[in-house]
């Protein structure tokens, strides 16, 4: 669970950092802007991987524990577990379709109404 999450989040915020970058095409010949980004995208995302992923499995561990200490061991992992991957889900989702899980179901609750 803490691995999964942790590559999920990791993932994330490196893509943020990618798009960023990407998004300065500096008026460069395509080839060129494609070169210069690969080097800068090694440079900032080995280093920012690397500081990244320790501490967010940190963080997702002392989650998931807390998670387990309150609701007991199963039920709290699965809990805590359940929570942080319905936020990554609706982050993703958001990211990759433009689509905003809150007013989804807002929707459909209010349109049958």
């Amino acid at each position: 669970m803490v691995l999964m999450i942790s590559v999920l989040t990791v993932n994330l915020l490196t893509g943020f950092i990618t798009d960023r970058i990407v998004h300065y095409k500096l008026g460069l010949n395509p080839y060129k802007f494609t070169a210069l980004a690969m080097l800068v995208l090694v440079f900032i995302l080995v280093p920012a991987y690397s500081f990244m992923s320790s501490k967010i499995e940190i963080m997702v561990a002392r989650i998931l524990l807390s998670g387990s200490n309150s609701f007991g061991r199963t039920l709290g992992l699965l809990l805590s577990f359940g929570i942080i991957f319905s936020i990554l889900f609706a982050i993703y989702l958001h990211e990759w379709f433009g689509i905003s899980i809150i007013e989804s179901l807002s929707s459909s609750l209010f349109q049958g109404k």
